[in-house]
């Protein structure tokens, strides 16, 4: 088994409800028995043939049948419930969580109504009646009570539950997770482990590769080798509803997949590629005329009227392009706010938001891992903001020390915060940044070579 253990899709919320949901399938793993115990597991399976029983269709995702089939689902849960709830929070991924139990439950409750009695004694065993089998079991000369069962009636019934056929765990709904995952981030990479043979192995592959390399499994067990309720088709159940559910949040825009989503992807207009110009570069714009600086005029020259309205013009243009960057920031489209702002500094280096929108910036680009434009921006907050900038020195000391590998760089930045001023939360953070920094120096450690 191939199994993931992290990603490196932009993740904007810590995976609490994921967290919770493995631990919850621990404990109803252990309420049943174990797996060990029949009467204790029986209530929480999700029957075939019926009728449509809604309770079983969540009970039957906590359910597991063995400690292997638990471990390999919740290792899967942790994978995929990264990505997903990553994007969304815990508010929203809980709900839709048991949303995909549920539709899972009810879609393999709809498929599965035609294995009546009638229908698994004459297809299944292939008996025309309740009575050919018990007369089938009494001339085995089988003694009902030493199985279990009071009564041949009983035994038969049992039986024919068995053949009508039942499913638990929590895969469906994961096969819906990895569904979503898909949909949401392809183009992002998982860090997978396993056994291949007998030998460990540890690889990066995208989410693409690896959801439709499980797909397509499911989908040749399904045409070449049982086409039935069996777990591929209970799996593909999950994965129908989790891309449909994929695909109507990314329409709706009720995820922000910065335009690595599958759609962008499969026309090849996603990330930079989405923007019009990217040709040009990150930062290029055809509109823009980097080089267009005022030359210092005499006042009496008969072209500095002309140059003033100039200068006017350009700063109401800049004033509107401004407003279009708050915009973005507001929408929380960080990277393309960035990537605007840039090109406005580099004709009016004056050009910048309000404090709140700076520090949404700041934190917008550090969640979405764009450690170079949230530097940046961290350090105009600094400059621009000294009264309010507590937080982002102590941002900035965390980048310098984690990401760019400067422990000395982040205690010199940590030196200048005006600790009695300090939140606790935040100052326990920043005694958190400097004792790592001061054992990397103790360590040997040396500042790399700054990258500004």
């Amino acid at each position: 088994m191939l199994i993931p253990i992290n990603t490196d899709a932009p993740l904007y919320h810590f995976p609490y409800a994921t967290i919770v949901l493995i631990f919850a399938n621990i404990v109803c793993f252990a309420a049943t028995g174990f797996a060990m115990n029949d009467h204790l597991l029986e209530p929480w399976l999700l029957e075939y043939g019926n009728g449509i029983n809604p309770l079983e269709w969540i009970t039957a995702a906590f359910a597991h049948g063995g400690f292997g089939h638990l471990i390999g689902n919740m290792f899967f849960l942790w994978g995929f419930g990264l990505v997903v709830e990553g994007k969304l929070g815990w508010r929203v991924f809980v709900p839709l969580y048991f949303a995909l139990a549920a539709a899972w439950g009810a879609s393999v409750d709809v498929l599965t109504l035609h294995r009546t009695d009638n229908y698994v004694l004459q297809n299944v065993l292939e008996m025309e009646s309740v009575d050919e089998l018990k007369r089938g079991l009494e001339a085995e000369g089988l003694d009902p009570k030493e199985v279990g069962f009071e009564s041949t009636d009983e035994f038969a019934a049992e039986i024919i539950s068995r053949a009508k056929g039942r499913c638990l765990g929590a895969s469906g709904v994961i096969f819906g997770l990895m569904a979503i995952s898909l949909v949401w981030a392809p183009k992002n990479e998982m860090h997978i482990v396993g056994l291949l043979a007998i030998r460990p192995v540890s690889f990066e592959v995208t989410i693409m590769t690896y959801s439709l390399w499980y797909v397509g499994l499911n989908i040749f067990e399904l045409l070449f080798w049982k086409f039935e309720m069996g777990s591929a088709g209970l799996h593909m159940v999950g994965g129908v509803i989790g891309f449909a559910v994929g695909v109507v949040f990314l329409k709706k825009g009720w995820v922000d997949c910065e335009k690595w989503d599958l759609f962008s992807v499969m026309s090849g207009k996603y990330g930079r590629f989405a923007e019009k110009d990217w040709g040009l570069g990150a930062h290029g714009r055809p509109d823009k005329v980097y080089g267009d600086l005022p030359i210092p005029e005499a006042a009496d020259d008969p072209g500095a009227e002309t140059a003033s309205r100039a200068r006017t013009a350009r700063k109401a243009k800049n004033q509107k392009a401004l407003s279009h960057v708050n915009q973005l920031i507001d929408q929380n489209d960080y990277l393309t706010a960035a990537d605007e702002l840039f090109n406005l500094r580099l004709q009016d280096e004056t050009t910048c938001p309000d404090m709140e929108r700076t520090r949404r910036l700041a934190t917008g680009l550090l969640q979405a891992q764009a450690f170079d434009e949230a530097e940046l921006w961290l350090q105009e907050f600094i400059d621009r903001f000294p009264e309010e900038n507590p937080w982002a020195r102590i941002r900035m000391a965390q980048l310098l020390l984690t990401v760019r590998h400067r422990p000395n760089a982040a205690l010199k930045n940590l030196k200048q915060l005006p600790v009695e001023n300090l939140s606790e939360q935040l100052r326990a953070l920043a005694k958190k940044i400097a004792a790592s920094a001061k054992e990397q120096i103790r360590n040997g450690v040396q500042d790399a070579e700054a990258e500004w």
